[in-house]
């Protein structure tokens, strides 16, 4: 799997069932804090979020924040971890499905837009995956792009596309028109409108029904 390539899986928590008490309590709070930060993040920016005013919004100790993250930089890449492990479960549900691999590429998008559109610190992820700051090489969204450009690539092979240079860069096309769609959507308070962006985007390349595939044009 190409996107699980860029998902640091050795600094995560460890998601095993059995834990202490000191455990549990130490993931509520950094996810408590996590979950500020997105909000934060959304509203205002990376360049204009405060690690000041996060804190002021969890309630948590200015020495529990850094305990946890250590800087702006910190929280925002974990952030970005999070997304990146979000494409990575989605894709491989997808793909794992013995579907046409067009209808595949409109189930990743559609799937990962409802998840955007219900879970802000998703949506938070997704959009710091593009700030240099966090990831200068935007190696997520880079792996995102990649992995959904495979499945385009099944999807010519399998004559459910013309071979053309256009349709060989729909993976970018339509990961880019994705990331815009969160952007305008998020910049204008209206989450819930990004399925629907999205759907509208998939609708222009792959025809009236989003879902299912249809002949190239």
């Amino acid at each position: 799997m190409i996107v699980h390539d860029h998902i640091d899986t050795v600094s995560a928590i460890s998601t095993r069932t059995r834990r202490s008490a000191t455990q549990r309590r130490a993931i509520a709070t950094r996810d408590g804090i996590a979950s500020a930060a997105a909000e934060h993040f959304n509203t205002v920016g990376y360049a204009g979020a405060r690690i000041a005013d996060i804190v002021a919004t969890t309630g948590v100790s200015k020495g529990s924040m850094y305990h946890h993250f250590p800087s702006k930089e910190s929280l925002a890449q974990y952030l970005v971890q999070g997304w990146g492990t979000v494409l990575v479960d989605t894709i491989a549900d997808v793909t794992a499905a013995d579907e046409p691999a067009l209808r595949q590429v409109a189930s990743v998008q559609r799937r990962l837009a409802e998840i955007i559109t219900q879970d802000h610190v998703a949506r938070a992820g997704l959009i710091l995956s593009l700030e240099r700051a966090v990831d200068e090489s935007a190696k997520v969204y880079t792996a995102w792009t990649s992995a959904v450009s495979v499945i385009v690539e099944d999807a010519i092979r399998a004559g459910q596309l013309d071979d053309t240079a256009e349709h060989s860069r729909l993976g970018e096309t339509l990961c880019a028109g994705f990331v815009g769609a969160v952007h305008v959507a998020t910049s204008l308070g209206e989450p819930e409108t990004i399925s629907r962006r999205v759907d509208d985007l998939l609708m222009l390349w792959l025809g009236s029904d989003p879902a299912m595939p249809v002949a190239a044009r």
